[in-house]
């Protein structure tokens, strides 16, 4: 889209966002201004449903009532990275609008002075909420120059856009903490959230989760003979099996080295079962050769410990389980696959 015809249909949105504001008595801060330029824009239907039942519901918005959709569509993303760059790309904006009104005809030594001050707030351990109020007083200040500058409106048009990038980027940053970068699998930050969760909705509605731990045998033979380069090689080709072998519910994740984590939802123990034995069938049956010789580097196997988890045992004794069976099928000589025994109460 050109930039003409960009700056055309932002001012059409403004044009609608603002007489609704003012119908509703929602007071001109950038978060909501963002909720209602993006629901005259028509791009997030969730919002427009979620904005329009309430208003159905209750015929207002109350300023908690903004922040809470606000954070909903919004601000999803807590995460300490996540306040750092948004703290740093604020003081970016908040200095720009310091130099539009310094420069302003409607400057005024006070709004400076005030403009500077709050700046002058911004710190590393601000939350979301400090952040939040920042931006409300700078608004403030502003309004003051002028409640009528079309510059000013352009401003706010600017830093709805500027969150809208920011937002994806942070949505972006917070993917890829949650990936392994060799396997493109889960890794162990992302599979504790996800096993802490699953086991807690188990205690709470009775749901069966199941784990399977893997571990390929004799991996370290493998780097030894033939270097790191080919062990990675083989690590994505068994990554690309498990992930293969279960549904797209359940959560395939590198748990460190050569150990993988599966977690099998609404899925018993006998087909848990069934699901590694297919895994491990898969495994022994490959012949992985080396890329660039088109060398055998010999079989691959693997051996896996399966457990159930019991209602109220914790994710920690689960987890346990689970490796204690798969070092006993390491101890019966590889390649095998074994239950975990009930957790002792």
């Amino acid at each position: 889209m050109e930039d003409t015809e960009y700056q055309e249909q932002a001012s059409a949105y403004m044009r609608l966002a603002i007489p609704l504001m003012n119908k509703y008595g929602i007071a001109m801060t950038p978060a909501n201004y963002t909720i209602w330029y993006e629901y005259v824009a028509g791009t997030n239907v969730a919002l427009q449903e979620a904005l329009d039942r309430h208003l159905d519901e209750h015929g207002e918005l109350t300023e908690k009532q903004s922040r809470d959709l606000y954070e909903r569509f919004f601000d999803a993303q807590r995460d300490r990275s996540a306040l750092l760059e948004m703290r740093q790309d604020l003081k970016r904006v908040l200095s720009e609008v310091l130099s539009f009104v310094s420069t302003s005809a409607l400057a005024s030594e006070s709004v400076s002075k005030n403009l500077n001050g709050i700046i002058d707030k911004i710190h590393a351990d601000m939350s979301s909420d400090d952040i939040h109020e920042v931006i409300e007083q700078v608004i403030t200040e502003t309004r003051m120059a002028s409640s009528s500058n079309d510059l000013l409106v352009e401003r706010l048009n600017s830093t709805v856009a500027e969150m809208r990038d920011l937002k994806k980027d942070l949505e972006e940053a917070k993917r890829e903490a949650n990936i392994d970068t060799l396997t493109k699998l889960a890794n162990r930050n992302a599979f504790d959230a996800v096993l802490a969760k699953a086991t807690s909705d188990s205690d709470f509605s009775g749901v069966e989760v199941c784990m399977i731990f893997a571990d390929l045998d004799l991996f370290k033979r493998i780097n030894d003979a033939h270097g790191h380069i080919v062990g990675d090689q083989v690590l994505k080709v068994v990554a690309k099996s498990l992930k293969e072998a279960v549904k797209g519910r359940d959560l395939v994740a590198r748990y460190g080295g050569e150990e993988f984590a599966i977690i099998l939802l609404n899925t018993s123990l006998d087909n848990s079962k069934k699901v590694a034995e297919s895994i491990r069938a898969e495994i022994a049956s490959k012949r992985i050769q080396r890329k660039d010789s088109r060398e055998s580097i010999g079989k691959i196997t693997m051996s896996f410990g399966v457990a159930r988890y019991f209602p109220s045992e914790g994710a920690e004794s689960f987890l346990q389980r689970a490796d204690r069976a798969l070092y006993m099928s390491k101890r019966k000589g590889r390649n095998t696959v074994t239950e975990a025994p009930p957790p002792i109460i």
